[in-house]
């Protein structure tokens, strides 16, 4: 089997014995990510936000996730056993990042849909999901998703343990500024154009990190266990 599906695997059945970590994460996204969605629907004050509000929470949810396929197993040590098999580091690091993003995008598109049609049925109104919005949820948000769990697991490998403390700090700090923007931005949705755009800076972004990936140095990742 493909080595990067091996430890994608791995990691979501990791997530799925994490029960509390899942609870958290839907919590979360129901209340964090899908009540302000419900709310601009009731309302009528625009889909703005909910363009925002979908992958801010994917990465807030890959952020919880990561804590535990990335600084968790340097924690116990895990990850140093996993640095002496034959997996290559980039195929390490991408196989995390797909399992942890890949559960942190689900959570918040289920969170997300659950919310429009909740909404739409309070409203009285036609469900607001135009193909525009399905291709944000379904394309943009996990690229996203993926983006914020490789960069954080990059930076977790490489930072000390109570250097990574002080980003876990600042991490939920400006996430939870996002979320406050979420639920008061307003108005017209991102043009076909932006969202394109977006879509493509994304994949060129995961392209660099894997490439990073490719070029840290295992010792030095040994060397900030301790």
């Amino acid at each position: 089997m493909n080595p990067v599906l091996v430890v994608a695997r791995r990691e979501l059945l990791a997530l799925a014995r994490a029960r509390s970590v899942i609870g958290a994460g839907t919590l979360v996204g129901l209340f964090l990510g899908g009540m302000p969605v419900f709310t601009a629907i009731v309302t009528g004050s625009g889909m703005g936000g909910v363009y925002l509000q979908a992958p801010v929470l994917g990465v807030f949810l890959g952020y919880l996730f990561a804590q535990q396929a990335f600084l968790r197993e340097k924690q116990d040590g895990t990850i140093e056993t996993m640095l002496a098999s034959p997996l290559t580091l980039p195929a390490l690091w991408i196989g995390k990042v797909a399992g942890c993003a890949g559960a942190a995008a689900l959570i918040a598109v289920a969170c997300t849909g659950g919310a429009l049609v909740a909404g739409a049925l309070a409203a009285g109104v036609p469900v607001p999901l135009t193909a525009g919005l399905a291709v944000h949820l379904v394309v943009l948000v996990p690229l996203v998703s993926a983006v914020g769990v490789g960069v954080l697991g990059l930076v977790q490998l490489l930072l000390g343990l109570r250097e990574n403390q002080i980003l876990n700090l600042g991490l939920v700090m400006g996430l939870i500024a996002l979320f406050s923007i979420g639920q008061v931005v307003a108005g017209g949705v991102p043009s076909p154009e932006s969202e394109l755009a977006a879509i493509v800076a994304m994949a060129a972004v995961l392209v660099v990190l894997h490439r990073l990936a490719g070029r840290v140095d295992r010792e030095r990742i040994v060397r900030t266990i301790a």
